[in-house]
C-alpha cells in the first residue's frame, strides 16, 4: 500500500493505482500503521473505527471509519474515478479532497455488513498485515512506553547550567534567567 500522510497539511495522499477500488480496510491499515510508526506516535489520532462485530454464519458488520481532527482522503490527480468501497467513511463529502480530478465514488451503506470468506483474494503483504495487525501497538501504548523509558533512564538535564555556564534568576518576568 502507497498510501502517505501529511500531518502539516492533513491529508493522506492516495495514488491512482490504489484509487479503484481504495477499500475502507486497506485505509484503516494504512492509518494504524502510520499512527503506529515512529514518526506518527508524535502526532494525534487519525481516525476512529468500529464495526465488524459477528452477526453469525461468518457475516459481520461493516466498518465504518471517522477521520478526525481535518483529515481528508486526497486522491491523486488524473482522468479516472476513484472509488471508496468496502465499508463507510464518515462525512465522506467533507473528507475527500475534492480538486475536481479525478471523479470520486463513494459507496456507502446504511445496513453495511460483510461476509468473510478468508483471505485467499488477498496480497500476502495484505495477509501478512492482516495476520499481525492485534500484534501491532497502538499510538497511545507507543507513547506510554516511551515515557516509562524515558523516566527508567531520564536524560542528563540541568537547568541551573546551559553549556556547563551557570544560570541565575527564576525565569520569569522581571527576574530572567541570564548567566550567573
Amino acid at each position: 500500500m502507497a498510501l502517505s500522510f501529511s500531518h502539516a497539511t492533513k491529508l493522506i495522499s492516495v495514488p491512482q493505482v490504489d484509487a479503484a477500488p481504495l477499500l475502507v480496510q486497506t485505509l484503516l491499515n494504512a492509518i494504524r500503521a502510520e499512527e503506529a510508526s515512529a514518526r506518527g506516535i508524535t502526532y494525534s489520532k487519525i481516525a476512529d473505527a468500529s464495526g465488524k462485530a459477528a452477526l453469525g454464519g461468518g457475516v459481520v458488520t461493516g466498518i465504518t471509519l471517522a477521520l478526525l481532527s481535518t483529515w481528508k482522503v486526497d486522491f491523486a490527480a488524473g482522468a479516472y474515478q476513484a472509488t471508496i468501497d468496502g465499508g463507510n467513511l464518515a462525512d465522506a463529502l467533507n473528507r475527500v479532497n475534492n480538486t475536481g480530478s479525478p471523479q470520486v465514488l463513494v459507496l456507502s451503506s446504511a445496513a453495511a455488513t460483510l461476509v468473510e470468506t478468508g483471505t485467499s483474494g488477498l496480497t500476502a503483504g495484505e495477509s501478512a498485515l492482516l495476520a499481525g495487525i492485534a500484534d501491532v501497538p497502538t499510538a497511545a501504548e507507543n507513547a506510554d512506553a516511551a515515557v516509562a523509558a524515558m523516566n527508567a533512564n531520564p536524560p542528563g538535564v540541568n537547568v541551573k547550567k546551559v553549556n556547563d555556564v551557570p544560570i541565575t534568576g527564576a525565569g520569569v518576568t522581571g527576574n530572567h534567567w541570564r548567566p550567573a
